[in-house]
């Protein structure tokens, strides 16, 4: 009898390990492919629509305001910049396809700028007040540290701007070549990526990706990664190792005070990319995989760490100098920390490896 017990105890055993694996299989080939394309699709697309738009919209502002600069001018252009810098830091988590092209993604946003290199470049162009620097073939082959969003912040966010404007023509000659280099990127990657989309709708080998899953590890990589360098660049910099050395001025766009809100977009972005293609999403899958409890609490920290951030008060750069939201923010780079660690785990049920990581060696 305790010989058959044992058998009966073996064989369900090894009917449960046989049959485990059929019910937490890896995502089929047409789950994943169901999430591509509604990720290209949903998230990626409309992403990049509203960075041409917006982009298209700041060329236009400081293209009026410099016929006469006012302050009411100003002001248009400051809201393009604000409406411009939101659309991109709601596509900045993709950081392959179109934008990777010709360093488009530095052009864009050359930052951090640890040596202070687009401050002392736009230096020298606006004291020299040279035209031919200006002209389309030498801006293009001009430094990264110039082309972008915080070389517009630094023009239109100046001490004193509309004076310096009014006063010295040559600074709004600079400003409507940045705004227009600016809204040409947007264009050409909005166009480019109409076309690479297709590389995620119709995997077969042929094209770009080998197959779904290598695809895929793209998409996670550009839901994952990104968490890390909220905390580490956005956060963690600023605050510095102590409350007494904070480094207000390390904050992303301080200029024109719009650090936190930098950082709730690219929250909120990542997080609608998780929940990405309905029963195929990130999300949905973890839970089918049988990881519901993991799911659910990347979900919820999602939200947290977005209420978190919205209850800081702006601008960050004078918050990282006050002590209850010094510790505020320490409390929300170690629930990021804590997000990343989650998001990792949770490529395992999923099959996914993530591999090299773009940040490893800052």
């Amino acid at each position: 009898m305790m010989f058959n017990r044992q058998a009966f105890s073996l064989l369900g055993t090894s009917l449960m390990l046989l049959v485990a694996p059929s019910l937490q299989a890896a995502p089929s080939e047409n789950q994943w492919q169901a999430f591509s394309t509604a990720a290209v699709t949903n998230h990626i697309l409309p992403r990049y629509q509203a960075l041409a738009d917006s982009s298209a919209s700041l060329s236009q502002a400081t293209q009026q305001f410099c016929k006469q600069p006012t302050e009411q001018g100003l002001a248009q252009a400051k809201q393009d910049f604000h409406n411009t810098m939101a659309a991109w830091q709601g596509i900045q988590h993709v950081q392959f396809g179109p934008v990777e092209i010709l360093m488009r993604n530095f052009s864009l946003q050359f930052w951090p700028d640890k040596k202070n290199l687009g401050g002392k470049q736009l230096a020298g162009l606006l004291n020299n007040e040279d035209p031919a620097s200006l002209s389309d073939e030498r801006f293009r082959a001009a430094s990264v540290a110039i082309k972008g969003l915080p070389a517009m912040e630094r023009l239109l966010f100046a001490d004193d701007a509309l004076n310096q404007f009014q006063n010295h023509p040559f600074r709004c000659q600079l400003t409507v070549t940045v705004a227009d280099y600016i809204a040409g990127m947007g264009r050409d990657i909005r166009h480019e990526w109409q076309q690479y989309a297709d590389e995620f709708k119709q995997i077969d080998g042929e094209g770009y990706y080998e197959d779904t899953t290598e695809a895929v590890t793209d998409l996670l990589k550009a839901m994952v990664e990104p968490v890390e360098v909220v905390r580490d660049m956005k956060i963690l910099r600023p605050l510095g190792k102590s409350e007494q050395r904070a480094k207000p001025r390390r904050s992303e766009s301080w200029r024109s005070e719009r650090s936190l809100d930098n950082m709730i977009i690219n929250l909120q972005a990542l997080h609608e990319l998780y929940r990405t293609g309905g029963d195929n999403s990130p999300y949905n899958l973890l839970k089918l995989e049988g990881a519901s409890e993991q799911a659910e609490r990347i979900e919820q920290r999602f939200q947290s760490l977005i209420s978190q951030l919205k209850a800081v008060p702006a601008p960050l750069y004078r918050s990282v100098k006050t002590p209850e939201h010094y510790q505020q923010l320490r409390q929300i780079s170690v629930d990021l920390k804590a997000q990343t660690n989650d998001m990792e785990a949770a490529m395992k049920p999923l099959n996914i490896q993530l591999g090299f990581n773009s940040r490893d060696g800052d």
